[in-house]
């Protein structure tokens, strides 16, 4: 990659650990809850690329649109969602996922060299999931973002940018790193961002976007000639 890089903006789940099998983890969690989990899961999917402009807006309509689905008061969705749902990810997430290998390194680095990083989910409390996923994040100066910050879910164009602009970057100057095509990829495209999709072979041959391996992604930010220098410390492979 030869654009310069001022920032670097990375998706949670399915980016920075491996979330194969993790779906059925948390149905089989609380089996009594999987039609519950189908139409939180399609409220979703529904609302992708949607912005709402507030979370307040944005949560209303996601859980008045699962109680279509589910026929459950909205006020009950909600409380089962952040009440029980998403601390129950949590804690899937601290005992069952590892953070990819060289990222606590990484995180670790750019903190050293003050390089502006953020984390970007589509799922909220993305602070307690990423330190449910390492004690060791989130590292400082990391900026923590999900929709409650935005009303919106991928790949509104809006966070993307309101993100780059919160670490003091310009939008062609930062690079976004998921695994979502249709998310990370798309949101990164519309905003004027670079893009680098972590994902199998399979999916590099489909994918529109320069997709590669997590090790792959790793080594191309260290070679990086922005990066180079603030990851010396810890040296590459």
């Amino acid at each position: 990659m030869d654009k310069k890089i001022s920032a670097l903006i990375f998706d949670l789940d399915g980016t920075l650990y491996d979330i194969k099998g993790f779906a059925r983890r948390l149905v089989f969690a609380r089996p009594g809850e999987a039609a519950v989990i189908l139409a939180e899961r399609r409220t979703r999917k529904g609302l992708s690329g949607c912005d709402y402009g507030s979370a307040g807006v944005y949560y209303r309509e996601f859980f008045s649109r699962m109680s279509r689905l589910i026929r459950k008061p909205p006020e009950d969705l909600r409380a089962w969602y952040f009440d029980r749902y998403m601390p129950r990810m949590g804690r899937i997430i601290r005992k069952y996922c590892r953070l990819r290998p060289g990222a606590a390194e990484l995180f670790a680095g750019l903190a050293r060299g003050s390089f502006p990083v953020a984390v970007y989910s589509d799922y909220p409390q993305t602070a307690e999931r990423l330190a449910a996923l390492s004690p060791e994040l989130p590292a400082a100066g990391v900026k923590l973002y999900g929709p409650e910050h935005f009303g919106a879910q991928k790949p509104a164009v809006r966070p993307f940018l309101t993100i780059a602009a919160d670490l003091g970057a310009a939008p062609e100057e930062t690079l976004v790193i998921g695994d979502r095509d249709g998310a990370d990829g798309a949101g990164a495209a519309a905003a004027g961002m670079a893009y680098i999709g972590i994902g199998n072979r399979k999916q590099q041959k489909k994918s529109p976007y320069s997709v590669m391996a997590w090790e792959a992604c790793l080594a191309q930010l260290r070679e990086h000639r922005d990066l180079q220098k603030i990851l010396n410390p810890w040296g590459n492979p």
